[in-house]
């Protein structure tokens, strides 16, 4: 849980004959990142794998991936197992509907494309329907007609070979065809909406009606193709889809041919593996072969990728860790850290238990949203489109999950801090004149001082660990120098604030001196001097985490305000209630919506910068297994 998965490079070498069952049983098992063969290994084997089904596979897969994009959805009620490649495309042969689904889909189409250019239609003659006129006098081999949008440029547009005539909003210009090359281009720069009369016989109203009808027989007919579509869908849909996830599962296993080396009678492919599941790997695979296959373990110099391992409730917050930096595989994983201070640092940041309630109700909201969309939002769309462009509905669910504890703490701070939207708790809704962290103000100073001081020597202890983890024993030494030095730099700095003699015949001052000097040798010896330049960074880096208070005062010194000012205009007239309960209404959401953002910024902050950096080395890559993810379809091993 503190470190990411151990990793083991391994190396499959088989028989062609099983190569199949060996990729089928690493696809379905889905513990396995394969990677390029070794170039050492490809000389010995003279070529790669080249798949012949390959094409067909990818045909298939374009071909049922258009059945889906036609069909109606169905609830898929079963999960089908599919015993072999064979199989699948035995389960292929029985769907015969390619080409009733093209010719549904080419009327539908040429149908919807009918009733666009109808509608079109309608809305060009309904502006000019009351034009009780034959529109083939307005377009035909002698004249051409136009409906340009008024704007200032269009009214002081002229000329002798056009006729122009207001209709409401749109100017009807009929223009002799022997001046169309004159026309056109003074309609440039016009920034007006141009719509063509199309060529038709008849009045505006009757070409009106006739394109309703026009409409209204498409739209009959469009509704025949549906209830096809539907009855279609009805008998394949469940096992279309069946299909398209095998084919998916079929061609990612031919897709990584290209990683395999070959001979006429032997393959071998290579990559990384946990070191928890390589046994259960090895005998499952040497049992579906029959052992005819060799397993091995690869020294390698190469930086395995990362698989992080953490219980269930703490995988919300590896969205925070990944979003800094996947750790290495031989460096400690910060999740849990994480996930114990990023909530506490929230929660006291905030302070209020009005404040706590509100964003524990709003997170578990969007947890239930995201887990039940509804058919109707009344949520502006724009609103929703807005929040999934800044981050995706995973991130927002791994957010509101990860606010949950932190708002609970606060809930808990509030109520010790006496604190509900600002407002007292008991007693109920007064306005204290100095709430209890305005009082406190220099003990709430020092102990985020002193949980500065924590944290930043945890994160030298970590980087210890870390560094002798990897017989880096030169930086260890320098990280304990660091240790010794801001601890010095804390015992005179607490001396100075609080008078004490600085002179070294006080014990204090004396062992200050001492732990400074020799932290001073170990970084100079180890690091050099060019590292003395982090010291003002030691500083205030420790001094850093007084922000906690900072942003806890500001909230409450805010909501002090705004509640102030609304019990002042209780006691005025009626329309100064009005304007205090406005202040009260829009402060506190103003309030709210800091005490969301702020805390949970430099809260991360606290960690990411003045924590992380003391420790974290990072830049892992990701661990990606080779498998797919199945919704319709079952493993072998299901």
């Amino acid at each position: 849980m503190l470190r990411p998965e151990k990793m083991v490079k391994i190396r499959v070498v088989g028989t062609l004959e099983k190569k199949d069952v060996i990729i089928d049983d690493l696809h379905d098992l889905g513990v396995m990142q394969i990677e390029n063969v070794d170039p050492s290994v490809i000389k010995i084997f003279d070529r790669q794998v080249n798949e012949e089904d390959y094409k067909t596979i990818s045909d298939y897969l374009a071909e049922f991936r258009g059945y889906i994009s036609i069909l109606p959805k169905k609830p898929i009620k079963n999960k089908v197992y599919f015993n072999s490649y064979n199989d699948l495309i035995s389960e292929i042969s029985k769907i015969n509907i390619k080409d009733e689904l093209n010719d549904l889909k080419s009327k539908e189409d040429a149908y919807l494309g009918d009733i666009r250019e109808n509608e079109n239609f309608i809305r060009i003659f309904t502006i000019i329907k009351d034009f009780n006129i034959d529109v083939s006098a307005l377009n035909n081999s002698y004249v051409e007609s136009f409906l340009i949008e008024v704007n200032d440029k269009i009214e002081k547009l002229s000329a002798d070979y056009m006729n122009k005539i207001r209709t409401g909003n749109y100017y009807l210009v009929t223009i002799n065809r022997k001046y169309e090359d004159k026309f056109l281009p003074s309609l440039s720069g016009l920034s007006s909406q141009i719509l063509h009369i199309p060529e038709f016989n008849g009045t505006p109203s009757k070409i009106i009606n006739d394109c309703n009808k026009k409409i209204e027989e498409d739209r009959k007919n469009l509704e025949i193709i549906s209830n096809e579509l539907n009855k279609i869908s009805d008998t394949y849909y469940e096992k279309i889809v069946q299909i398209e996830e095998q084919l998916e599962v079929e061609y990612k296993e031919a897709e990584i041919s290209g990683q395999i080396a070959a001979t006429g009678n032997v393959f071998a492919l290579e990559g990384w593996i946990a070191q928890k599941d390589f046994d259960k790997t090895m005998d499952i695979i040497e049992k579906d072969t029959d052992n005819q296959v060799i397993i091995q373990k690869i020294k390698t110099k190469e930086d395995p990728p990362t698989q992080l391992s953490n219980p269930k409730h703490l995988k919300i917050f590896e969205f925070f860790i990944r979003f800094y930096s996947l750790p290495k595989e031989y460096e400690i994983d910060p999740t849990l850290i994480f996930a114990i201070i990023f909530p506490i640092f929230f929660g006291v940041m905030v302070g209020d238990a009005g404040y706590g309630l509100v964003i524990l109700l709003f997170s578990l909201f969007i947890i239930h949203r995201l887990n039940h969309p509804p058919a109707v939002s009344h949520i502006p769309k724009k609103l929703t489109n807005f929040v999934f462009m800044i981050m995706g509905k995973n991130a927002l669910m791994n957010l509101a999950k990860a606010l949950i504890p932190g708002s609970i703490i606060a809930i808990a701070v509030g109520l010790y801090f006496n604190a509900f939207f600002g407002f007292t708790i008991y007693p109920p809704f007064h306005v204290a004149q100095r709430p209890i962290p305005v009082i406190y103000i220099g003990k709430l100073l020092l102990i985020s001082g002193y949980i500065g001081l924590g944290l930043v020597t945890f994160g030298f202890i970590l980087g210890i660990i870390n560094n002798i983890y990897i017989n880096h024993k030169k930086e260890s030494v320098a990280k304990f120098g660091w240790i010794l030095l801001a601890w010095a730099l804390a015992i005179l700095g607490l001396n100075l604030i609080h008078r004490v003699s600085l002179s070294p015949t006080n014990f204090s001052s004396l062992l200050g001196y001492i732990m400074f000097a020799v932290g001073f040798v170990l970084i100079i010896a180890f690091e050099g001097t060019q590292s003395l330049m982090e010291i003002p960074s030691i500083i205030s880096h420790i001094l850093s985490y007084t922000r906690i208070v900072g942003i806890l005062l500001a909230s409450v010194v805010l909501a002090l305000v705004i509640n102030t000012v609304f019990v002042s205009t209780l006691s005025g007239p009626i329309y100064f209630v009005v304007l205090g309960l406005i202040i009260l209404i829009f402060g506190q959401l103003f309030n709210l919506i800091i005490a969301v953002f702020e805390p949970g910024i430099q809260g991360a902050r606290l960690l990411y910068v003045e924590f992380f950096s003391k420790f974290y080395f990072g830049n892992g890559r990701q661990f990606h297994p080779f498998k797919t993810d199945r919704k319709y379809t079952l493993r072998k091993f299901d």
